[in-house]
């Protein structure tokens, strides 16, 4: 009887663990889908970054022209 009860609670230490990693798994896509999303921001910002650039050069540009008249 004693191995039964053992087996037993072997089985639900199991069944604890599988949800456990269930559990796991379901944050681990949630962190994923984050990391994208603050990728796709971070991307976005990068962009926005990058025409800032553009366009102080040719407002500085535009300015040397407005200077030289």
């Amino acid at each position: 009887m004693a191995d039964n009860d053992q087996v037993i609670a072997n089985q639900e230490k199991i069944m604890a663990n599988q949800e456990e990693i269930r559990r796991n798994q379901e944050a681990i896509r949630s962190n994923q889908e984050a990391i994208k999303s603050n990728q796709d921001k971070l991307d976005q910002i990068l962009a926005n970054q990058s025409r800032m650039e553009e366009n102080q050069r040719q407002i500085l540009a535009n300015q040397e022209k407005i200077m030289g008249k």
